[in-house]
């Protein structure tokens, strides 16, 4: 069932212009706009460690190619869990290809939190965004039944793009709704990984 106490989402018309082209945007005001970029900096700055430098410093440290692990972090970024069998593919081990999923999604998963923290009530963009995103869990049949623990198999059809903001949204618990959207996306992963290796067992053996 939906939270009954899911965030509203107001946004009213102010003269001031948001980061993204010229969304209006509501209680910032122009000369306030700084402590927002220095947040918003700090989520990028926190998501791009999580996204790239700690798989690309765990690749140097276990002498796994740079330029498959930049091409299993894009891949994580555009189709997330599908990528797993591209990171097989790529000759990466196993274990790795886990840990890239697993950190780029995390990254990603926190910076959406943030980012929503940040501008959720303030942009016009976003909060169409919140409010899709919304409209999106009424449909899943999954999480309007079991709510925050839908988050978990959902994980396999709405992703993480998704879950982040429908859990923000509807005011899930924060530490939980990562730990299920976390649970969800690695075991998926694994499960993903394993069949891929059965089928290259089959096929080169």
């Amino acid at each position: 069932m939906i939270h009954p106490h899911s965030r509203a989402i107001p946004v009213r018309e102010d003269t001031c212009l948001s980061l993204f082209n010229n969304t209006s945007m509501t209680t910032m005001a122009c000369g306030t706009l700084s402590p927002y970029l220095r947040y918003l900096a700090g989520a990028i700055t926190k998501g791009m460690v999580l996204v790239v430098v700690l798989p690309l410093a765990v690749a140097i440290l276990f002498s796994q190619p740079l330029s498959s692990t930049a091409a299993l972090i894009t891949s994580t970024l555009v189709i997330e869990y599908g990528a797993a069998p591209i990171g097989i593919g790529l000759g990466l081990h196993p274990a790795f290809v886990l840990l890239v999923l697993a950190s780029v999604a995390l990254g990603i998963t926190l910076f959406l939190f943030d980012l929503f923290d940040t501008l959720g009530r303030h942009s016009e963009r976003v909060a169409r965004f919140l409010a899709r995103s919304e409209e999106r869990v009424k449909q899943s049949t999954l999480l309007s039944r079991y709510g925050m623990f839908g988050l978990v198999p959902c994980v396999l059809t709405l992703g993480f793009y998704v879950c982040a903001p429908v859990s923000w949204a509807l005011a899930w618990r924060r530490d939980y709704a990562i730990l299920l959207i976390m649970g969800g996306f690695i075991a998926i992963s694994g499960i993903l990984i394993l069949v891929t290796l059965g089928l290259f067992s089959v096929i080169f053996h």
